[in-house]
């Protein structure tokens, strides 16, 4: 057999062989952990030196059995060029790229907790004081003791207690008439365990009517006490 189909045969077959035993060793690997250096994760037959050494040998072989009895050196250095880039082929990382990780969806915000107001409430004066009286009937302490219970399901609610009266009389007596009963209201809340600091009051006394002062229906409505919302 000539000399250059020696250097042939043995060159396909290092190169046959090498790549085998690295895919081979790859999927071996794979399966079971494979060997491989700590220094860069590769498997042993794709580290540099390991490939340096198979790649000179494929390239010297076939570059010397190529070549002619005067030209073995020259063949040699050709060989040595073959062989660098057979060498970058057998470490050749074949490992599949990963697989992209999708982001997780962001949270959603929290939904704010829905603010409560307070539904406003108004005593009739009436049923709730006697004539030219700031103290508190009892037929008002059932109206008064939800309003209570209320406020106490939801600390976060403040009031106001607007007193209000009719035009008989003088308007500043009405005024100062209108402050007392709002006031009492405000007591009655607070000996129901409603911190003072949560209501407000004030007496309006003549000078916001619902209705007209010229009979007696209209000045009935007018006397009156308000539970607001206090925002």
């Amino acid at each position: 057999m000539k000399k250059s189909t020696t250097g042939l045969l043995l060159g396909s077959a290092l190169v046959i062989g090498l790549s085998g035993c690295a895919t081979d060793f790859q999927r071996g690997g794979q399966a079971s952990g494979g060997a491989t250096t700590a220094s860069s994760g590769n498997a042993w037959y794709q580290q540099p030196v390991v490939c340096g050494i198979a790649g000179g040998l494929v390239g010297g072989g076939i570059g010397y059995a190529t070549s002619g009895s005067s030209d073995e050196e020259s063949g040699a250095a050709i060989g040595a060029v073959a062989g660098s880039a057979i060498g970058a082929l057998l470490c050749a990382d074949r490992t599949p790229p990963p697989e992209p990780v999708a982001e997780p969806e962001p949270m959603p915000e929290p939904e704010p907790a829905p603010v409560t107001e307070f539904e406003p409430v108004t005593l009739d004066s009436e049923v709730t004081f006697a004539f030219d009286s700031d103290e508190i009937r009892p037929g008002a302490h059932q109206t008064l003791d939800q309003v209570a219970t209320t406020l106490r399901e939801n600390p976060n609610l403040r009031v106001r207690i607007e007193g209000h009266t009719d035009s008989v009389g003088s308007a500043q007596y009405n005024e100062g008439l209108s402050q007392r009963r709002a006031d009492s209201v405000r007591d009655f809340l607070a000996s129901r365990g409603i911190a003072e600091n949560r209501m407000t009051t004030r007496g309006f006394g003549e000078e916001r009517p619902i209705a007209t002062n010229e009979t007696d229906e209209g000045r009935a409505q007018n006397r009156r006490v308000e539970i607001l919302n206090w925002d």
